[in-house]
């Protein structure tokens, strides 16, 4: 599925594979609505649930309220990357301007290098890239399960700044196959000038 979203730096368009849902941060009494109904549709109404349905309703909120204390425009969960096949991830995106002390007569792949320090850059459809990953170990429940933390830097055209987007699967079986995955969507990200400026 294709999303919309608007930032102060501009629009963008990108593809989430599977079922995702969007998440408002612009109006708090919106999110906590969006959150409470998500919730009730995803565990159900069972009174043996109300416990599950409190402690998701208030880690949702919780999030989003971090999301949106750091600036964020833009929070996504994904349901099902399959139909019947979970996938617990989430994506929050925020901008961010170029850290002072970048030359700004570089070449664009390495300023990005200098102001993401400990972030790969590779190229993709819209130019360099950073990416920061990071690999943890959680427990759930009596086990452990892998997960994953990546962080993308994505220059804005017309060096308008930096659109940040953070990904959280908390059970990623496979990091190194949840990258790939997720490099893929942030390649899908698509610029509105860019389709204004194509169109013409």
């Amino acid at each position: 599925m294709t999303f919309t979203a608007r930032s102060p730096q501009g629009s963008y368009s990108i593809i989430l594979p599977g079922t995702w849902a969007e998440i408002p941060l612009a109006d708090e009494e919106t999110m906590r609505e969006r959150i409470r109904a998500l919730v009730l549709q995803q565990v159900g109404r069972n009174d043996r649930l109300a416990r599950m349905r409190r402690d998701a309703r208030e880690e949702l909120i919780s999030t989003a309220e971090r999301a949106r204390a750091v600036g964020a425009t833009a929070f996504w969960m994904s349901l099902e990357v399959l139909p019947g096949i979970p996938l617990p991830a989430s994506l929050i995106v925020r901008d961010r301007a170029w850290p002072d002390g970048i030359d700004p007569a570089l070449p664009l792949g390495e300023r990005l290098a200098a102001a993401t320090p400990d972030a790969q850059v590779f190229e993709q459809r819209t130019g360099p890239v950073a990416r920061i990953r990071e690999i943890g170990d959680d427990a759930i429940g009596e086990t452990r399960e892998p997960s994953l933390y990546l962080e993308y830097s994505v220059p804005y055209p017309e060096d308008a700044g930096l659109l940040t987007v953070s990904v959280s699967a908390p059970t990623a079986h496979d990091p190194e196959l949840y990258t790939l995955f997720f490099d893929a969507i942030v390649d899908s990200l698509t610029w509105a000038e860019r389709q204004t400026q194509e169109a013409m």
